[in-house]
């Protein structure tokens, strides 16, 4: 289906979850502008997609990956961010400055630092949609996760505070909020026995190209639990 060669900027393209993204968005019709920290084999640029290595957790990064998008096609029609970072951890005085400082610089800053990039841009064309992947431990938090959650949770908060911001401007933002992904990151670190309750990426995927579509340009400022067959501890005080 073609969707008139409008341009999505993917951040954690080379992933687990962001190599399905991006196949969708590009089998979709759009052109692709895929930011990744490493990439093992990218995919050669294209008429539809570029690849891009960069660590946006430095905002410099961020404004260039954005710039070279605009360069290369003249616009950035959507802001998928799926870079993010999971570490368990231990109880709240227990947690390191070190566990801290890693889930709140993947977690929340490289967002705040792509937002910061992309929003002018798509002010100056009062259209554009973004949408970041965070967790849904961040509206049911769960002991000892303490700063993954608490990083989340403030992703949320960017995400709400960035919509009511947008709202007048024709820009959408909004939060997917999934348990356990089924990647094979997650598969290698916990076997595969209860990989039918996962997330499939797929329809994460799918819920992201519906958000970029004419049917959702109405939804802004939700943070969407997609939560699977999972009994997840997100959803329980323990």
């Amino acid at each position: 289906m073609a969707v008139n060669n409008r341009v999505a900027l993917i951040t954690g393209a080379s992933g687990g979850l962001g190599s399905v993204v991006t196949a969708q968005f590009l089998e979709a019709g759009y052109r692709v502008s895929a930011v990744a920290l490493d990439w093992e084999s990218p995919a050669p640029a294209s008429e539809s997609l570029i690849a891009t290595r960069a660590d946006l957790t430095v905002r410099s990064a961020a404004q260039s990956v954005v710039q070279q998008t605009i360069e290369t096609w003249g616009t950035v029609d959507f802001l998928v961010h799926l870079v993010g970072a999971f570490d368990a951890g231990q109880r709240v005085e227990e947690t390191s400055d070190a566990q801290w400082d890693r889930m709140l610089d993947v977690n929340l800053r490289s967002a705040v630092n792509m937002l910061r990039a992309v929003i002018p841009a798509m002010r100056q064309k009062r259209e554009g949609r973004i949408m970041v992947v965070g967790g849904t431990s961040a509206i049911h938090p769960v002991v000892a996760w303490s700063a993954f959650s608490a990083s989340v949770a403030a992703l949320c908060s960017l995400v709400e505070t960035s919509a009511a911001e947008l709202r007048e401007e024709g820009i959408t933002v909004n939060a997917i909020l999934p348990t356990t992904i089924d990647t094979p990151a997650v598969r290698a670190a916990c076997g595969e026995a209860d990989r039918a309750k996962w997330v499939n990426p797929n329809s994460l995927a799918s819920l992201m190209l519906w958000l970029c579509s004419d049917a959702g340009r109405d939804v802004t400022g939700a943070l969407i639990p997609v939560i699977g067959r999972q009994p997840h501890p997100c959803h329980q005080w323990h």
